[in-house]
C-alpha cells in the first residue's frame, strides 16, 4: 500500500510538472486592469510583457481544480496528441519539429506524465495465479510434481558435485535451487506482484550464499563490497531500483541520441533537436504500450495474440514514425526500424547497468 501511495505522489507529481512545463490555459471571469506579476496593462488573457495570466485563482477550489487540471487535462491538448502519438506519429513528430505546437502536448510534458503513468501502474500491477507455475498449462497437481521433481534433479547434481569436490558448482546449484523454490514459493497464489517475486528469489539467493567467497565486480573492490551488501537486503534495493528507475527515466533520451545520429549523420536538414523530438515521442508510446501490458496482466489477458501484437507494436509505431518524421521511403524506415530496434535493447541494457550501479552504490 504505501509503495502506490509514493507512485500515485509521484504521478501527481509528473502531473503537475508537466502542466508547468506545457502552456497554461486563459482563467475564466474578468481579469483587473493592470498584471499582479510586472504591473503592465492588460489587454488579453495573458500580460503581454511578462506572460503570466490575467485572471488569478483565489479560492482553495481554484487550487484543486488546478491539482485536477495539471494531472488530467493539459488544455484538453491530450484528446489531439494522444491519437496522434497511436495512430500517426510521424505526422505529430513532424508537425512538432515544423513548429505546429499549439494543438499538441510538448513532447517533454508528455513524455514526464506517460513515464510517471507507467511506473505508477506498475507498482500496482498483479500476475495471473499461473504466471510462475512451472509446468505451463497442466493441472495443479501436475505442476507440484514438476517443480518437486526438478528440485530433485537440482538435489541429485548437488549431491554429485560434492562428491566431486567441486565447491565452486555446489555453491552455485544451491542458489539456483534457492531461485526455484523462491520462486514458486507463491505458486498459485492470486494478487502476487512481480516485486514479490523478485523480492522472494532475492531474499532465497541471499540466505544460501556465503557472501565472503562471492565476487560480484571483478576489478573493483570498494564497488564489490557495496554490491555484496546491498544484496544481502535484496527487498531494501529492489526499492532503491525503483524509485531511481522514474527519477532517471529521463537519461533514455540522451542515450538513444547517438544511434539516431548514426542513422541519419549524412542527410542535411536533420539536427539533433529532430532526434530529441523523435525520441521523446517514440520513448513515450513503448511506455504506454508497458501500461497497457501491465494492465492486461493485472485481469489476467493471457492470449498469445494479444501479446504478440503487443511485442509487435514498438516496431510497427517506429516504421510509420520514421517514415512521418524524416519524410523517407518505406525500405529507408524498414532498415532503420530493424537497426534500431537493436540499438533501443542496447541503449535500455546500458540505462539498467547505470540504475543498478546507482541503486548499489547509493
Amino acid at each position: 500500500m504505501a509503495d502506490t501511495i509514493e507512485a500515485a505522489g509521484a504521478l501527481a507529481t509528473a502531473g503537475l510538472a508537466a502542466q508547468a512545463l506545457d502552456q497554461p490555459t486563459a482563467g475564466h471571469g474578468a481579469h483587473p486592469a493592470n498584471c499582479a506579476n510586472c504591473g503592465a496593462t492588460l489587454s488579453g488573457a495573458f500580460c503581454a510583457q511578462c506572460g503570466q495570466r490575467a485572471h488569478l485563482h483565489r479560492t482553495v477550489g481554484d487550487v484543486f481544480h488546478e491539482f485536477l487540471h495539471g494531472i488530467t487535462h493539459f488544455d484538453g491538448k491530450a484528446w489531439t496528441t494522444l491519437p496522434m502519438l497511436l495512430f500517426r506519429p510521424g505526422k505529430l513528430t513532424r508537425s512538432y519539429i515544423e513548429g505546429h505546437r499549439a494543438r499538441y502536448i510538448a513532447p517533454v510534458p508528455l513524455f514526464l506524465l506517460v513515464v510517471f503513468t507507467m511506473f505508477f501502474v506498475l507498482s500496482f500491477v498483479k500476475l495471473p495465479a499461473d504466471a510462475i507455475e512451472i509446468g505451463g498449462d497442466a493441472t495443479p497437481a501436475e505442476r507440484v510434481a514438476a517443480t518437486r521433481k526438478a528440485l530433485a534433479d537440482i538435489d541429485a547434481d548437488i549431491a554429485r558435485a560434492e562428491a566431486a569436490g567441486n565447491a565452486d558448482e555446489v555453491r552455485k546449484l544451491q542458489v539456483f535451487r534457492a531461485g526455484v523454490v523462491a520462486a514458486t514459493k507463491r505458486s498459485g497464489t492470486p494478487g502476487v506482484t512481480a516485486r514479490d517475486v523478485m523480492t522472494d528469489i532475492g531474499e532465497g539467493f541471499a540466505g544460501v550464499t556465503n557472501w565472503d567467497n562471492v565476487t560480484v565486480v571483478d576489478g573493483f573492490p570498494g564497488l564489490n563490497v557495496r554490491a555484496k551488501e546491498a544484496l544481502k537486503n535484496p527487498k531494501l534495493l529492489l526499492y532503491k531500483l525503483q524509485t531511481k528507475a522514474y527519477k532517471l527515466s529521463f537519461l533514455l533520451v540522451p542515450l538513444s541520441l547517438p544511434w539516431l545520429w548514426l542513422a541519419f549523420f549524412w542527410r542535411r536538414g536533420i539536427g539533433m533537436y529532430d532526434h530529441a523530438i523523435f525520441a521523446l515521442y517514440s520513448i513515450s508510446f513503448i511506455s504506454l504500450l508497458f501500461v497497457v501490458g501491465s494492465l492486461a496482466l493485472t485481469v489476467g489477458i493471457t492470449s498469445g495474440s494479444f501479446w504478440g501484437l503487443l511485442l509487435l507494436a514498438p516496431a510497427v509505431h517506429m516504421l510509420f514514425q520514421l517514415r512521418g518524421a524524416y519524410a523517407i521511403g518505406w525500405w529507408g524506415a524498414a532498415w532503420r526500424t530493424a537497426y534500431l530496434s537493436v540499438a533501443a535493447m542496447l541503449t535500455l541494457s546500458a540505462y539498467l547497468v547505470i540504475l543498478i550501479i546507482l541503486g548499489v552504490v547509493d
